[in-house]
């Protein structure tokens, strides 16, 4: 099973759906101008959060429309796979920004008390509409390179794990395509960064490669490793971060971090500064400060992802086995104001 996208115009697909169920988020259907250009949906749901108890309250309201409509972002996208899922009708996914890997991957979650569950996979149809795409704030877009990013400190776990006898396989050939997608993304930086038509490519490409990898694959391995644990962690303590993809990038440099820090062979060489440069020349805006994240929250947030990771027996990371003392930490905050704080316009 594996998600199938496809380079179109969003108005003309969804004139050709019929009746159909569109879940949105606050800015997901109404600022891709969607709304003006498509045939409105029979049922509009607005998704607020991906809570257990939000995701059956759309269940309840859903109509009979024999499609589900997923327009926006991250949000929107993860609620219509959850309603498509349970009601067993065809999935169609317009996001409206490429700010995360969620359109491009099958499995599908809800939140319990700020924790993920994992409640099954599901494939739909993914319409990337590159002149929806490229009226999106340039921001929300190259959030989204982050993921890619994200797939160095994500496999050096993976290494670990298998080292230790903790967990699948390492598959090296799986393993080069996060280098190989990270080696491309370096390439289209600059396009990347200038929101041009080009970037947007490259980085849907990228994106969905990932997720086919992972379907393939069977697991989250390649692109999910300590570097999410520590975004789970926040959204576990303090709730939805003020930007995914940022927060994603603070992540991994902090990871990357710390996984050179504890020197474990087993892991592989891993140098942070690769993460810092690709993040800065796609202009992801990963600087603590521009996150509004001080170095006492991030020192919190430290402590608590070791804790929930252990906790929620997430797969074998350097978060298992590292010494997560003040030196590292202050080495990790130190590395991650390498990340410029960068301005629009």
């Amino acid at each position: 099973m594996e998600v199938a996208f496809e380079f179109a115009d969003a108005a003309e697909v969804l004139a050709g759906l019929g009746p159909y169920v569109c879940v949105a988020s606050a800015t997901g259907w109404t600022t891709s101008g969607l709304a003006d250009a498509a045939p409105p949906p029979v049922q509009l749901l607005g998704a607020d959060s991906l809570e257990e108890i939000e995701l059956d309250r759309l269940l309840e309201v859903v109509g009979d429309a024999p499609t589900i409509v997923g327009a926006g972002g991250g949000l929107a996208v993860d609620a219509a796979k959850y309603l498509a899922l349970r009601t067993g009708r065809p999935l169609v996914l317009v996001p409206t920004a490429l700010s995360c890997l969620a359109p491009f991957t099958v499995e599908v979650a809800r939140r319990v008390r700020r924790q993920h569950v994992w409640v099954g996979d599901i494939a739909g149809r993914v319409v990337i509409d590159l002149q929806r795409l490229g009226a999106a704030p340039a921001a929300l877009n190259r959030a989204g390179a982050a993921e890619v990013v994200a797939t160095m400190t994500a496999t050096w776990d993976w290494r670990l794990a298998d080292a230790r006898d903790k967990g699948l396989p390492f598959s090296p050939v799986v393993g080069e395509l996060g280098q190989r997608s990270r080696a491309l993304l370096g390439e289209a930086a600059a396009d990347i960064a200038a929101g041009s038509r080009d970037g947007l490519v490259v980085l849907a490409e990228l994106l969905g490669g990932l997720g086919a990898a992972s379907a393939r694959s069977s697991h989250r391995r390649l692109v999910d490793g300590s570097e999410h644990t520590f975004v789970q962690a926040y959204e576990h303590r303090l709730g939805r971060p003020s930007s995914y993809g940022g927060f994603l990038g603070v992540g991994t440099v902090a990871m990357a971090t710390l996984q050179r820090w504890y020197g474990v062979s087993a892991g592989g060489p891993i140098d942070p500064g690769e993460a810092v440069d690709l993040l800065t020349r796609c202009r992801v805006a990963a600087n603590p400060n521009q996150l509004g994240l001080d170095e006492g929250t991030f020192r919190g947030l430290l402590r608590h992802a070791v804790r929930f990771h252990v906790g929620e027996f997430l797969p074998w990371s350097v978060l298992n086995e590292a010494d997560l003392n003040w030196s590292a930490a202050e080495e990790m905050w130190r590395m991650c104001w390498r990340v410029p704080v960068l301005r629009e316009g």
